[in-house]
């Protein structure tokens, strides 16, 4: 096959629900031009290398696997830029992940005569649809046209505010170097090729519906920024990802790395992962000591509330013994009254007795 002029790349782990389906996404492409298919699998073990293998006997000239027999995305490594970087041969690549597929047959004509037609653009994309495979939501579309900020001609600016670029649906006019790439291992790594080649041209939208991007609980990114368990997988990786924005594009991000890395902690910390804390301490220690500082200061406000209310309950018990007291005088009072009273009604009798005695002896005389 002589060289291609766009490369497909797609990496996959345990996918073997999912693959078929990408991989005709793949073959079914209608180009006028050729085409190379790089993929990575990271060492599956649910049956997806035997299904990668069974389509690259198939389709030879149009396969390049790489297969590994240890999963590398555990051992922190980026498998496009350390394994498939070299591979890639083609003036275009187009990205989708072995749980995605495409759905158009004509995608990446489309894109290719787009980015031919129109050399200062970098990147053209468009929209998919989400299904979520548990059905926990309905299927939607994304972007919006509110979320494009209802524009077809964006470039970086517009997306250092927000990621609206699936990376299904994205064709580069390919241009990375690996030095160009973070030493730091991050994520996600997808919004980092959309925004270095952003930095080299404008960014184009064709609104045809042409993929679908599956969410599923053994997503990457699934639980973003809500669930325990995503900030235990990658809310130390996101902070980087900020970090590296700032230092490479000069976007301020400090407010976003410090609200994510307070909500790691505070999970870091719930579920006593002492080990995975310290790391963060070790790489973040600013951020650290204003978590410590701010939970230190809540149990102090916490302490300082038990005192309170303690001196509240105190008062409380003194102004009870107080009235008990009253209470204890007004009943002696009114015995004492009563007595009083039972007296002077004996004394009225015997007065009464009296007189009527005295009355009587002066009538008879």
């Amino acid at each position: 096959m002589k060289s291609p002029m766009l490369s497909i790349c797609c990496i996959t782990y345990n996918h073997a629900g999912f693959i078929r389906q990408t991989l005709d996404g793949f073959v079914m492409q209608k180009t006028d031009f050729d085409y190379q298919i790089v993929i990575h699998d990271d060492a599956s073990d649910d049956g997806t290398t035997e299904i990668i293998k069974e389509y690259a006997a198939k389709y030879p000239d149009l396969f390049v696997p790489i297969y590994q027999t240890e999963n590398q995305y555990s051992k922190g490594k980026a498998p496009i830029i350390d394994f498939m970087l070299d591979k890639l041969k083609g003036k275009y690549v187009a990205f989708c992940e072995g749980d995605d597929y495409w759905t158009d047959g004509r995608k990446l004509q489309k894109q290719v005569d787009f980015l031919e037609a129109h050399p200062d653009f970098s990147i053209c994309f468009h929209p998919v649809k989400v299904v979520w495979e548990d059905h926990s939501s309905e299927d939607s579309i994304f972007p919006t046209n509110e979320f494009i900020f209802n524009k077809h001609v964006l470039e970086l600016e517009d997306l250092l505010q927000r990621n609206f670029i699936q990376t299904n649906s994205a064709v580069y006019r390919w241009d990375l170097k690996k030095e160009e790439w973070p030493e730091k291992n991050f994520l996600p790594r997808d919004y980092m090729f959309h925004l270095i080649h952003a930095a080299k041209g404008k960014i184009g939208f064709l609104d045809d519906v042409m993929a679908v991007y599956r969410k599923h609980p053994g997503g990457v990114w699934n639980g973003c920024g809500k669930s325990d368990e995503w900030f235990i997988r990658c809310g130390l990786l996101h902070a980087r990802f900020y970090e590296i924005i700032q230092n490479k594009f000069g976007e301020d991000q400090t407010k976003k790395i410090r609200s994510l890395l307070n909500s790691t902690c505070r999970v870091l910390l719930h579920h006593r992962l002492f080990d995975k804390l310290h790391d963060l301490a070790v790489e973040y220690p600013d951020c650290y000591f204003d978590f410590s500082c701010s939970k230190l200061k809540k149990q102090e406000n916490i302490s300082n509330g038990i005192d309170e209310f303690k001196q509240q309950i105190k008062e409380l018990s003194q102004q009870n013994n107080e009235m008990n007291i009253i209470v204890s005088r007004q009943k002696i009072t009114i015995a004492r009254i009563r007595k009083v009273k039972r007296c002077l009604i004996y004394a009225a009798v015997v007065l009464f007795i009296v007189s009527s005695v005295l009355s009587l002896e002066l009538f008879l005389h």
